[in-house]
């Protein structure tokens, strides 16, 4: 198998934008080929077995696999300067592709329908993974499914118990409803400035780029009761007065402590890491977020791993009822274009066997979870009551209530993502003096014209 570097892949990423157009397609590969494109995981085990799995799988089908391992903004980038030029690879895990891309390229005719693998093990997904699968394709003017389910993540709440401890709270004083429960870490915040304590309550962030600021406002959102932002049948419903409530209470809750200096000032530039690295600076008492990857980071560090950092999921809301989790599901397509479809289907058909899907999962430190509950049920190392984190994140993806994207109804929701439209809003908060129902308004104006570009 060969394994192409990632030095190899930015510089293929420059090449591809520079030329556009005029890139000469490549030469056609073998007929036993394929090519492999897979985001980058956080840890070295999750990439090694990524690659010996392919390997292994390589030997077993006399079929030559080419895999190349990038981050995750340079496989959409890549990808994109790629079916510009009909230059694309046949298989393509992407972790944030159900957001920014996937929708949109269904739609516009770019992707194999892989409806007899997902099949090969429908009865196996989650209804949401399901459910965020299958997309519209405009030009076929039908509904299919057109990415393979492979890995999921909900927005979870990452709390530094010793930093409870010394503004004098336990774990079991952290209120169980939304409101609340976030307001207590601004209580936490002024018995740690008493102190001395130059500490932040909040690790909101609220960057206008990447996916935490986003992850987060939208699981805000379906607390307020916004979850019908947009309908199943692909309508925008945001002038419905629940929604836009919901949309103006989110964006209040979430400035008003940054403009308060409950929230880092640097959170408006932070990236989808620098979350992570403000907790581990011990530079905030808690911070949400989209995986058990902070937690996970410190696993050969018992101390921390077990009895200093808490994971929580998200609390009821205001009333004291369930919120569902907005579940993100990593994707795997065949890009339309692929020249061996029939060997990246075989791939796909075996690498979704439950077993084999468990193995790799397990590599990731249950950063991502199974997107199949009968993985939960038969492997006890996902709800193993001794570990602090694992069952809490199973509990939020595969046990209490949750929702697909929104992207999943109507491919202008990833437009709305890839735009940062809420976050700008928010910006437009904290930085431009907007009130929480202007910024709404402006945001909505945006959306509604986007919608207008993928109607059914």
């Amino acid at each position: 198998m060969k394994l192409i570097s990632r030095r190899q892949v930015l510089g293929g990423v420059g090449a591809a934008i520079t030329a556009g157009t005029g890139l000469m397609p490549r030469r056609a590969r073998a007929a036993g080929e394929l090519t492999v494109w897979w985001t980058q995981g956080f840890y070295k085990a999750e990439n090694d077995a990524v690659i010996a799995w392919m390997a292994d799988w390589e030997k077993r089908n006399n079929t030559k696999v080419n895999l190349t391992i990038m981050n995750g903004p340079d496989v959409i980038t890549k990808l994109i300067a790629g079916m510009q030029v009909g230059d694309v690879p046949d298989v393509v895990h992407t972790v944030t592709g159900d957001r920014f891309l996937v929708p949109r390229a269904a739609w516009n005719d770019q992707l194999e329908d892989v409806s007899d693998v997902v099949e090969s093990q429908k009865t196996e997904f989650l209804e949401t993974a399901l459910n965020s699968a299958r997309l519209h394709n405009a030009k076929q003017k039908k509904s299919s499914y057109y990415a393979v389910p492979t890995k999921a993540s909900s927005l979870l709440n990452e709390v530094w118990l010793p930093l409870l401890e010394e503004a004098g709270f336990a774990a079991t004083d952290m209120p169980g409803t939304h409101d609340r429960f976030y307001d207590f870490f601004q209580i936490v915040q002024d018995k740690l400035r008493a102190k001395g304590k130059r500490i932040f309550g909040l690790g909101y962030s609220m960057a206008t780029k990447e996916a935490d600021s986003g992850n987060l406002f939208h699981q805000f959102l379906v607390a307020y009761g916004g979850v019908g932002i947009v309908t199943p049948d692909g309508k925008l419903n945001i002038d419905d007065p629940t929604v836009r409530q919901a949309a103006t209470t989110t964006l209040e809750r979430l400035t008003t402590p940054f403009k308060k200096g409950y929230v880092p000032p640097g959170a408006i530039n932070w990236g989808d890491v620098d979350n992570n690295n403000a907790f581990f600076a011990r530079q905030i008492v808690m911070t949400p977020n989209a995986t058990i990857s902070i937690a996970a980071a410190q696993m050969d560090k018992p101390d921390l791993y077990y009895k200093e950092i808490i994971t929580r999921g998200v609390p009821m809301d205001n009333d004291g009822k369930p919120v569902a989790s907005v579940l993100a599901i990593s994707p795997t397509i065949i890009p339309k274009g692929s020249k061996n479809v029939d060997a990246a289907k075989a791939l796909l058909r075996d690498f979704i066997q439950p077993a084999n899907m468990n193995a790799y999962l397990k590599e990731t430190r249950a950063r991502y979870l199974p997107v199949m509950a009968s993985i939960v049920k038969n492997d006890p190392y996902w709800t193993d009551p001794k570990d602090p984190h694992r069952p809490v994140a199973v509990d939020m993806g595969l046990i209490k209530p949750t929702v697909p994207w929104w992207m999943s109804y109507n491919p202008a929701y990833s437009a709305v993502l890839s735009e940062q439209i809420w976050a700008q809003a928010e910006a437009n908060i904290t930085q431009s003096n907007m009130t929480a129902e202007q910024a709404t308004e402006e945001a909505a104006k945006r959306i509604k014209q986007l919608f207008e570009q993928y109607q059914k």
